[in-house]
């Protein structure tokens, strides 16, 4: 039988640059089949719901190029706050590579609230009854077609 050994770090655990990338590109492959199932599914919950996730994981992944740590985007400030993500990767030069309109940045922010909250994860009965609608997604699934496109040669 082996043996168990017990190992103990001092303070938090620090990736290597390879395993930065491995995880990061993870990230990415996990939000591009996201985007392509949101693309093929026909209920509009799901479909926003399945975008929602695709958008994070695209955008936790350049944050991470730009030097996010894996913790720092799980944190509140972040975690599945699409708006948050959003800012934050334009904090760091995202508009270098993606325009985002102003447009485009209100849908977002609508989008956002409602994945936040997840009004789509769950069957959204009680949302509609309360007079709320979907979110528009047509700017979204364009942009998350060209986040698809082009993160890779950006986060490689």
């Amino acid at each position: 039988m082996a043996a168990v050994v017990n190992l103990k770090t001092a303070g938090p655990a620090k990736l290597s640059d390879y395993s930065r990338r491995v995880y990061r590109l993870g990230l990415y492959a996990y939000g591009h089949e996201f985007y392509e199932i949101a693309r093929k599914a026909r209920r509009s919950p799901v479909k926003s719901y399945l975008l929602g996730h695709a958008l994070e994981l695209y955008l936790k992944s350049f944050l991470m190029k730009q030097g996010c740590g894996i913790q720092e985007l799980k944190k509140r400030k972040y975690g599945h706050n699409i708006s948050n993500l959003l800012s934050e990767s334009v904090k760091r030069a995202f508009e270098s590579h993606f325009r985002i309109s102003p447009q485009l940045q209100t849908d977002i922010d609508a989008f956002s609230s409602s994945y936040a909250a997840k009004d789509f994860e769950y069957f959204p009965f009680f949302v509609w009854m309360l007079g709320r609608s979907l979110p528009e997604t047509k700017r979204l699934f364009a942009f998350a077609r060209r986040l698809d496109d082009r993160l890779p040669g950006i986060i490689g």
